[in-house]
């Protein structure tokens, strides 16, 4: 397979089942949807995604197109977050990140990550019939947020309100709620300007401070503080969330995985890294062709458009033996949902944080959880979402 020519290929849905998935992986490691090119089998679609030959031909700024959000003042703000750069503007603006999530700096927050979740489980009124994603798992990113910008932790409900107005529209390409996003974008910018400026006269040793050191020496300008606040609002509040649920879904719909993390509490990093394959929240990685580039016995001609599928390369048999299955001892492997090279998700140390201490924590202090009914989860042309678990602890 040495052309580019489409229809060469198998043709999949862009919401395919795991079982259409492992059909087509059958014949190719590559097909065609309704979008592009889409990446089936892991190492295949790692290559994709660390590749420097590919590009994200403009990012988040292609879902925005797709709504009509082209231009004004909420594109014009859009166009300043890290999601929607590339090249040497990109670069610039990963520094921050780098600098604020790197791995010692993140290490520093565990001991506040398992305080909070602590608090969120006491606050639990009826251990035995709890809505996970409303009692537990939407409370924990917002909590935390605020305490990374300096805000009160009481106001973590507003953060969650306006997060849960931003993006959810945009990824789900919901054009009737768009003027919804931007509304809460330009609310939650207000939100971070005052909590920001509030701290530069008392700098300490926490994320907000450190976001206004950075600026101090040089590395952002003013205005990039409050961008790179925003992104991290957008980037770890919904998607975390629904990690969580679609992480603790995966887990509690076979005892025996749950059984699994219980016989070995240490393993919580693991566990989370096995719902990530086999259930994420990001359904595709994008990346863009400027230029033909080959890849294997391929060649993705200029200009094209390539979605590594995550919810196949996941369950890759020629990665993972017996894909399907729940396994702590699976040799490490790469979890392509949080992307690579100088496209890779920057928050992605801190979302393993906060799901495999969660994992943990409700594995020492209610290891009889159990699943209320079937869940559900939503899954999207981009994302899965949690719609719907309910558990008892005890």
């Amino acid at each position: 397979m040495t052309t580019a020519g489409i229809d060469t290929l198998p043709r999949i849905s862009s919401v395919a089942t795991a079982q259409e998935y492992a059909d087509v992986r059958k014949k190719s490691w590559i097909a065609v949807s309704d979008r592009g090119y889409e990446v089936l089998t892991h190492d295949n679609g790692w290559t994709v995604m660390s590749s420097k030959d590919f590009d994200i031909g403009g990012g988040f700024g292609w879902v925005l197109d797709q709504l009509d959000i082209t231009h004004g003042p909420y594109r014009e703000e859009w166009n300043k977050i890290i999601v929607c750069t590339e090249g040497a503007q990109r670069e610039h603006m990963r520094k921050p990140y780098m600098h604020l999530l790197k791995p010692q700096q993140v290490a520093k927050l565990q001991s506040l990550v398992r305080e909070l979740i602590h608090g969120i489980l006491d606050d639990i009124k009826d251990p035995t019939n709890v809505d996970f994603m409303a009692e537990i798992g939407d409370r924990l990113p917002p909590q935390l947020y605020c305490e990374l910008v300096s805000a009160p932790r009481e106001l973590a409900p507003e953060v969650w309100r306006i997060t849960n107005s931003i993006n959810p529209p945009l990824i789900t390409f919901n054009k009737a709620r768009v003027k919804e996003s931007e509304d809460a974008f330009w609310e939650g910018m207000d939100f971070l300007r005052e909590h920001i400026e509030a701290r530069r006269t008392n700098l300490g040793d926490d994320f907000t401070s450190e976001l206004i050191r950075c600026e101090q020496d040089g590395m952002i300008s003013p205005e990039e503080v409050t961008s790179v606040a925003m992104s991290l609002l957008i980037a770890s509040m919904d998607n975390t969330m629904h990690q969580l649920g679609l992480s603790f879904g995966t887990l509690l719909e076979d005892r025996s995985r749950w059984e699994e993390v219980l016989a070995r509490p240490t393993a919580s990093t693991q566990a989370a890294e096995e719902t990530f394959r086999l259930c994420p929240r990001f359904n595709v990685i994008t990346r863009h062709a400027s230029k033909d580039v080959i890849v294997g016995d391929f060649t993705f001609p200029a200009d094209s458009w390539i979605m590594v599928a995550t919810r196949s390369t996941g369950r890759d048999e020629t990665k993972f033996e017996s894909p399907n299955e729940f396994r702590l001892n699976r040799p490490a492997s790469k979890a392509l949902q949080f992307g690579g090279s100088s496209y890779s998700c920057l928050g992605a140390i801190l979302a393993r944080l906060e799901i495999s201490e969660m994992i943990r924590i409700v594995a020492e202090r209610f290891p009889k959880i159990r699943m209320i009914g079937d869940w559900k989860a939503a899954v999207g042309p981009m994302v899965s979402e949690c719609e719907h678990l309910r558990v008892s602890l005890v």
